[in-house]
């Protein structure tokens, strides 16, 4: 089997999806995914190109011998959403490989260890993103940013079944003068915990309830924010301070007794090494379409397990990059925590991918798939009704 073709889809949801397809001379194809992107991420404008540059890398090769191929391309990926083209074609393979020996993925990483992912669900504020045009950023919609819009939010979709919920509080959501310079200021304090106490008492008290909170970049910020919501029970306060801080967030870390989390943009297993080795934070969030992929997931994992940390993986894309996170955590030793899930607003969701059971989230959870490969195939009707403005179906 040799690979012929490497294709993009770019699909507008809530960000933008590049769905990555690699072709082979034996009729079958593989999907994988890039990080997500919004038109707002100028630096992502190039990622189809980014993808597209690596078929003469790659056409040609083997697509089984995923892990060399990974090899070959990786010196082409970096942190953030540069991590996106080596991932997409990274996921592609090993959906290849699934297919090519009718089994599903997880399976070819040394089986499971569970049937079902619990998943989390990232809310955002009091409304959720659902269009990566128009409401990426709300700018102007101060009425989303309220403790009570918060509690409403936290209310309906605890409804919906989740077991874990997360919520975007960053300091300049207070308004005017909440940093200054890039310290927090009282006022932005005192808004955040109000944000808190709202979301804790519409959840419950014991409901696992978790924050996205970037505080400015300072230390000092972290520290004081981490101290000022840890009354509340957070199961994890996420990237207070820039992830490439192994010393500050080690320090935050230590000096408040809520988990800290990052990773997001770090890329590959030996990116993660200085968090982990450190303990700089207590739960690692690779995203499995810009860390490197499948394999750099389950690194990340049990290297992290290896020094008594969690990990729960960050996901904002389609469900092609939710099975491939479904099929990596199914293979994760003990201390994964559960799965991001982000389109909570997006009402097709679901339609983007058939051959699988819907809804694909059930009472929080997603059911690892016995299919071949990753187990689901792009709509294409679906996929063409959403295609980026000025996108083609793979072609």
């Amino acid at each position: 089997m040799k690979i012929t073709d490497v294709k993009v889809a770019v699909i507008r949801g809530n960000f933008c999806w590049p769905i990555v397809r690699v072709d082979t001379d034996e009729g079958i194809s593989g999907l994988g995914e890039a990080r997500d992107y919004s038109p707002v991420h100028h630096y992502a404008v190039p990622l189809k190109e980014q993808i597209l540059r690596l078929k003469k890398v790659i056409v040609g090769e083997d697509p089984t011998n995923v892990e060399r191929l990974f090899a070959k391309i990786r010196a082409y990926g970096a942190e953030g959403r540069f991590g996106g083209a080596v991932s997409g074609i990274e996921i592609a393979l090993w959906d290849i490989l699934g297919k090519s020996l009718g089994v599903p993925v997880y399976k070819l990483l040394g089986g499971k260890f569970r049937s079902k992912i619990r998943i989390y669900c990232d809310c955002h504020a009091g409304k959720a993103i659902s269009d990566a045009a128009t409401d990426y950023t709300f700018e102007g919609a101060e009425e989303f940013y309220t403790p009570e819009a918060y509690a409403e939010a936290a209310k309906r979709i605890k409804a919906m079944g989740f077991t874990i919920l997360k919520f975007d509080l960053h300091p300049q959501y207070a308004g005017k003068d909440a940093l200054i310079g890039n310290i927090p200021t009282d006022k932005a304090i005192k808004y955040e915990v109000s944000v808190v106490e709202a979301l804790r008492e519409a959840v419950g008290e014991d409901f696992p309830l978790a924050l996205d909170s970037y505080q400015g970049g300072t230390v000092e910020g972290a520290v004081r924010f981490g101290k000022a919501v840890d009354p509340y029970g957070l199961i994890w306060i996420e990237d207070v301070i820039d992830w490439r801080d192994t010393k500050g967030f080690k320090i935050v870390t230590r000096s408040i007794k809520t988990p800290t989390l990052t990773g997001e943009d770090v890329y590959t297993a030996v990116g993660f090494k200085p968090l982990i080795e450190e303990r700089a934070v207590d739960i690692v969030a690779p995203d499995i379409a810009t860390n490197g992929g499948i394999m750099e997931n389950k690194k990340v994992a049990w290297l992290a397990n290896l020094y008594g940390l969690s990990i729960a993986p960050h996901c904002a894309g389609s469900p092609i990059s939710a099975m491939a996170n479904v099929h990596a955590a199914a293979a994760m030793p003990e201390n994964l925590v559960a799965v991001e899930f982000h389109a909570v607003a997006m009402p097709w969701w679901d339609d983007l991918v058939k051959g699988i059971d819907k809804p694909i989230i059930k009472d929080g959870f997603i059911n690892v798939p016995e299919n071949p490969g990753l187990g689901v195939e792009i709509n294409e009707n679906v996929a063409r009704k959403h295609l980026m403005d000025g996108e083609a179906y793979f072609e």
